[in-house]
């Protein structure tokens, strides 16, 4: 599985061959992720954005974690739960 960071202010991603990739319009199967650090309100806001992202789209599911510390990636468990079952994440970072 490749995973891939996207900057919303770099514009499209090129393909391999050149061409700017597409979004695939088809979110029936959407299930998003929620990446907190759990400090401050990093968890309300981010249900905030999920609370947007399902108004616009549909979402099958939603999966939050909240990793243990701000300097750590997210605990293995919680870190094969968003390669496996999620097709997006949001991170947010509060403080």
């Amino acid at each position: 599985m490749t995973i891939t960071g996207l900057d919303p202010t770099s514009g499209p991603l090129p393909e391999a061959d050149g061409r700017a990739a597409t979004r695939n319009a088809d979110t029936s199967d959407l299930v998003l992720g929620l990446v907190s650090n759990g400090l401050g309100r990093s968890d309300d806001i981010l249900a905030a954005v999920a609370r947007e992202i399902e108004a616009r789209a549909p979402v099958v599911r939603v999966v939050a974690v909240r990793k243990p510390s701000v300097s750590v990636p997210p605990d293995p468990i919680d870190w094969e739960k968003l390669i496996n079952e999620v097709t997006v994440a949001v991170t947010g970072f509060g403080g």
